[in-house]
């Protein structure tokens, strides 16, 4: 048997949104907004992507020795990994300054256990427990134009004008998030190590036995969901501000675990 709680996630832009799609020569947009089945959507990965980092920055926050400049030996299996083979420059500062893994997560070959952050959405080679969904909604786009001044004349370089599609402020995007609470087959119970032969250390940081399932969604799921202040892209031009709210809407048992 395996039991599942849903959760309903509403999204409001506070400002104009945009979160990118595939060019559509019919729309005759340079820069569309993301569609899927003829609906605007905030995609699932972006909202992942989002979602993650919070829960980084938590870690971070939270369990990162600032004084000593490093991670305790007890608190070690929290420090958050990239998941990325190939690390920008500034990625690896972090990485030699310490506040993240030197090596992403993955299974097998986990030889330094699986992080929260990826206990919680998936790491490589191994599924998470939380299904982050797409998130829909029926308003229209709304089409603005952006141009390149002549550094001189300080007037608009002919031939410069870009169509670009952007949702409008107060548009609400609603999805419906997964979080697997237990699986009986495999023998996974949220808040509970997962028995992997082929790592290590595996869920070390869950060893100690405080952290409840209620726990874990409250801290790292419905708080760091809430975090989230930005999504999208044309920040510098005063995109991307949302307000998200997540709350439950049922527990269900079902046969098949979440993709």
């Amino acid at each position: 048997m395996i039991t599942i709680n849903r959760y309903t996630v509403t999204a409001t832009s506070i400002s104009p949104l945009r979160i990118g799609g595939k060019e559509d020569p019919l729309s005759e947009a340079d820069n569309p907004v993301a569609v899927v089945g003829g609906r605007i959507c905030l995609p699932g990965p972006s909202l992942k992507g989002a979602l993650r980092g919070e829960i980084e920055r938590h870690l971070n926050d939270s369990f990162y020795d600032r004084s000593g400049k490093k991670w305790l030996a007890d608190k070690l299996a929290f420090q958050p990994c990239i998941p990325s083979a190939k690390l920008s420059r500034d990625e690896q500062r972090l990485v030699r300054e310490g506040r993240y893994r030197a090596r992403a997560c993955r299974y097998p070959d986990g030889g330094d256990g699986i992080c929260p952050a990826c206990y919680i959405l998936g790491a490589q080679g191994l599924v998470g427990f939380a299904s982050i969904p797409f998130l829909f909604t029926d308003v229209r786009y709304d089409e603005l134009y952006s141009a390149r001044l002549e550094r001189t004349s300080r007037t608009v370089m002919q031939g410069t004008n870009r169509s670009y599609q952007l949702v409008p402020p107060d548009t609400k995007f609603l999805g419906i998030l997964q979080i697997l609470i237990s699986d009986d087959l495999l023998g996974w119970q949220l808040g509970r190590p997962r028995a992997l032969e082929e790592s290590a250390k595996g869920d070390a940081w869950l060893a100690g036995g405080e952290w409840s399932s209620q726990k874990i969604i409250a801290e790292f799921v419905l708080s760091r969901v809430q975090a989230i202040q930005n999504l999208g892209g044309y920040r510098s031009k005063g995109f991307g501000n949302v307000e998200i709210s997540i709350e439950q809407k049922s527990e269900s048992k079902a046969q098949a675990a979440p993709q």
